[in-house]
């Protein structure tokens, strides 16, 4: 059913015993662990990693669908798709098959990566900016709708750092409410702006450890993780001394990043808008500042909103 071909590097192995291991597996991995030259290159510290590769699949429509029930059949509650922004037929063929198989969702991933694998140029260079792909994906959705076929929902990544474009990626996908089934997006995934969050919080705590933070960070913020966490006191009043312990101070800075960030962000826009929960925010709750974001999205421009009821506000 499978057809083979390599793909871009998913992740680096440091070790040759993880190398072999992966390879025995049936993952690609350069250069190759079993070949004598590259052992003795690798303990003579001549490369410090490998890199593992999957092998892409070209699955087939039948066999999809079989393989969905196969893994409902050995007890997986939930069943969903991770794809990237590939052609945009391939983005039709994707919501064809996740419709036959009802997925419970798919996550489509734009040019900049969303879920972490693979922060190298080829996501930028090869891919369907996320505006681009979202808006493929929702003409397939309303298709699918409007021909009575079933709709998973869908999670979107690609680039997402901030509130406001968690909030675009929502409002953009509800068309007059889809018919009570609320915004064909119903969650967005993020990877690098979180491992961002962790990696930065575990640095500035080194920092800190060492007594080493840089004098208008600690004046302005305080000079330990308990002062420079806005979440720190509310963690601790629910998990008390396992805070820093059991619960790492880097997931800490994650969960201030998603919390205190993106989540009073969200709020504070929502409450901008009069709507109170982001399953009711729609395409009416935003503008577009081009005519080519006007174009791929279908969004009129913020000169264009609302023109024809001036006329019928002030003449009445």
């Amino acid at each position: 059913m499978l057809k083979e071909c390599t793909v871009l590097c998913e992740i680096r192995v440091s070790s040759l015993e993880r190398a072999l291991e992966l390879k025995k597996r049936g993952y690609i991995v350069q250069p190759d662990p079993e070949e004598p030259a590259v052992q003795e290159a690798f303990n003579d510290g001549l490369f410090k990693t490998f890199e593992r590769h999957s092998r892409v699949g070209f699955p087939e429509e039948h066999g999809f669908v079989e393989d969905v029930e196969w893994l409902r059949d050995i007890g997986a509650k939930y069943v969903t798709i991770k794809t990237g922004a590939y052609r945009p037929v391939d983005v039709a063929w994707t919501m064809k098959v996740a419709s036959e198989a009802k997925v419970d969702y798919i996550t489509f991933d734009g040019a900049g990566g969303g879920t972490g694998m693979s922060p190298v140029p080829m996501m930028n260079e090869m891919s369907t900016p996320t505006v681009y792909l979202e808006a493929q994906v929702l003409k397939c959705a309303r298709i699918l709708l409007r021909e009575g076929k079933y709709v998973p929902d869908i999670s979107m990544a690609g680039g997402f750092i901030n509130e406001t474009q968690m909030f675009k990626a929502i409002a953009l996908s509800n068309f007059d409410g889809n018919h009570g089934k609320g915004p064909f997006v119903k969650s967005i995934t993020m990877a690098r702006s979180p491992l961002t969050a962790a990696m930065k919080a575990l640095y500035y705590c080194e920092l800190a450890e060492k007594g080493r933070l840089p004098r208008d960070f600690a004046n302005k913020y305080g000079n330990s993780p308990e002062r420079f966490f806005i979440a720190a006191e509310e963690l601790k009043t629910g998990y008390g001394g396992k805070v820093g312990k059991e619960i790492p101070w880097s997931a800490v800075g994650v969960y201030t990043y998603l919390s205190e960030r993106l989540g009073l962000g969200l709020k504070q826009m929502l409450a901008g808008t009069r709507k109170f929960k982001l399953d009711l925010i729609d395409r009416g709750d935003i503008a577009s500042m081009s005519k080519l974001a006007s174009e791929v999205t279908g969004i009129p421009m913020l000169h264009e909103l609302e023109a024809e009821l001036f006329e019928e506000i002030l003449a009445s």
